[in-house]
């Protein structure tokens, strides 16, 4: 595990060392694209190929898409306190969403017209859930339930198949809490490939949501010239910021937590000084002893751990705001102003409760959220991504009259006499 020193002359650099650390290898985007052309040219057949060399499941075409009524009675067979949970989470993330989307609606007058915002739902989504490793039924929800709130008339999931009864039934299930008319046992870049194109089983979608490993989010990449897209939401990060009064145990536990998702995990933390440092690497040393020797939290600790000890607060947020981590636990006494330097991350949680798993399954905002770096430029999914906002705009005779008075030299300037010409009339609605 590697610990660096860092102040506001090196944070950057030692951040996007850390970026380049876990960059993906360089042969993801030619086996990608391999996949999703094969999908691409052979639809149903591919899929079915796939999932046996991929996934070791062997499926027949008419199992490639569960219906809305099996979802039903998995749901239905389920036993009552998951059920209970499913529907907790569910209400949740629309008590949240529906908030959100209310904000959208905006109206007003402005200088002689009249303007609607309008959140118009697009007409389809595919939303990708992961599922080699374990599986994600809150994930599933916060793919379906932002959509149902947003009014998008068809809603599909992709997700790998399943070995067992009881993991494909949970899966079903949430699908069916979470509103998903069609489940498409499909994994990786070929699941993408399908919700993007089509095959014989399932119809293409406007767009396609969800977080997946590389092979996925290449996948993305490309399908992103012909259908919409979220962002990279790949392998999981979790950065924590610590000082020597924080919950150091907590916070091992939390690494921890989130290291277990996968071997590829970036995982790691920034002390405000060296006591705090030097505690949770001895706690991390700790837990990691106890740890198989293949577990995938030991492996991702140990080759892509990192512990900063930054000589300041504001080395520390210029450290984490250049990483831009999926999840960022602040855990160090700050105030209001030293808290808002940090402001690029997924989602972040303050205090000394601050608990990623707490966001994850209960607290209302998308878990599904930005990778690689890519919260420097947007938040996680949300009701946003299964929208489009539509100005509706209504003007008045003096707001065209006071448009073409005033503006009438910048269009002239910019040389377009046929658009001044158009807004002269549209006052007198074609009068000379």
């Amino acid at each position: 595990m590697r610990v660096v020193s860092i102040g506001l002359s090196n944070a950057v650099a030692v951040a996007d060392e850390v970026r380049r650390s876990a960059a993906s290898p360089p042969d993801i985007r030619e086996a990608t694209l391999r996949i999703v052309d094969e999908v691409r040219r052979r639809g149903d057949a591919a899929l079915v190929e796939l999932a046996s060399e991929l996934d070791g499941v062997a499926l027949e075409r008419s199992e490639l898409v569960s219906s809305r009524e099996e979802a039903r009675e998995a749901f239905e067979a389920l036993d009552g306190k998951t059920r209970s949970a499913l529907l907790t989470l569910r209400r949740r993330i629309e008590a949240y969403e529906s908030r959100l989307l209310s904000r959208l609606r905006v109206e007003t007058r402005l200088g002689g017209c009249h303007i609607k915002l309008r959140p118009v739902p697009l007409e389809s989504i595919g939303g990708y859930s992961p599922g080699g490793l374990a599986t994600y039924p809150s994930t599933i929800l916060m793919l379906g339930v932002p959509g149902l709130v947003a009014g998008v008339g068809r809603l599909v999931l992709a997700t790998p198949p399943r070995k067992d009864a009881r993991g494909r039934g949970v899966v079903l299930a949430a699908a069916y809490v979470a509103g998903f008319g069609e489940v498409l046992w499909a994994g990786g870049a070929q699941a993408v490939a399908a919700l993007a194109y089509g095959t014989e089983s399932v119809r293409p979608v406007e767009k396609v949501v969800g977080p997946g490993n590389l092979f996925v989010q290449e996948a993305k990449r490309l399908v992103a010239w012909d259908v919409g897209v979220d962002f990279a939401a790949g392998p999981t990060e979790l950065v924590v910021v610590i000082d020597s009064g924080s919950p150091i145990e907590q916070a091992g536990y939390e690494l921890l937590a989130q290291a277990e998702h996968s071997p590829d995990t970036l995982v790691g933390a920034v002390a405000t000084d060296r006591e705090a440092g030097e505690m949770l690497l001895k706690a991390l040393e700790r837990m990691v002893s106890g740890l198989p020797e293949n577990a995938h939290a030991r492996r991702s600790i140990m080759e892509r751990g990192f512990i900063c000890v930054a000589e300041s607060l504001e080395a520390a947020a210029s450290f984490t705001n250049r990483l831009a981590p999926e999840h960022l636990l602040v855990y160090a006494r700050v105030g209001g102003r030293v808290l808002k330097l940090f402001k690029a991350a997924g989602v972040i949680s303050y205090g000394r409760r601050a608990s990623s798993a707490y966001l994850d399954y209960f607290a209302g905002p998308s878990h599904v959220l930005p990778t690689g770096g890519a919260a420097r430029l947007r938040g996680g999914l949300s009701v946003l991504d299964y929208v489009r906002l539509v100005p509706y705009v209504k003007a008045d005779k003096d707001g065209l009259k006071t448009a073409y008075l005033r503006m009438g030299p910048l269009i002239a300037a910019e040389g377009l006499p046929l658009h001044l010409e158009a807004l002269r009339r549209s006052v007198g609605h074609g009068e000379g």
